[in-house]
């Protein structure tokens, strides 16, 4: 259920100290822009989000309201760093469509 993110942003399977070193000392942002007054946020969590999917959903981009900063107003979640990248610039995109 854990994950070690390698440099060319494949990822293996980790033993639970080597992920939480890793999470504690590393950038996990793939993407962080404010966009109309939101914030798009797509980040590294290194845990796998499927629960019991076919394959471990490793990324989440979450987008959250200007008025409540905690409040998430997206979420989508994937399986690679290829698929975040997309996937963040597909919140952004949303995001200008239903508030730009």
């Amino acid at each position: 259920m854990k994950y070690y993110l390698n440099e060319d942003k494949t990822y293996r399977p980790a033993e639970l100290m080597e992920w939480a070193e890793q999470f504690e000392n590393m950038n996990r942002h793939v993407g962080s822009d404010m966009v109309d007054g939101k914030r798009v946020s797509t980040v590294w969590l290194g845990l796998d989000h499927s629960f019991g999917g076919d394959k471990p959903m490793l990324f989440e981009t979450m987008v959250f309201s200007e008025h409540e900063p905690h409040t998430d107003i997206y979420m989508e979640r994937y399986s690679t760093w290829d698929e975040a990248v997309e996937g963040h610039q597909k919140a952004i995109d949303w995001v200008k469509k239903h508030y730009g």
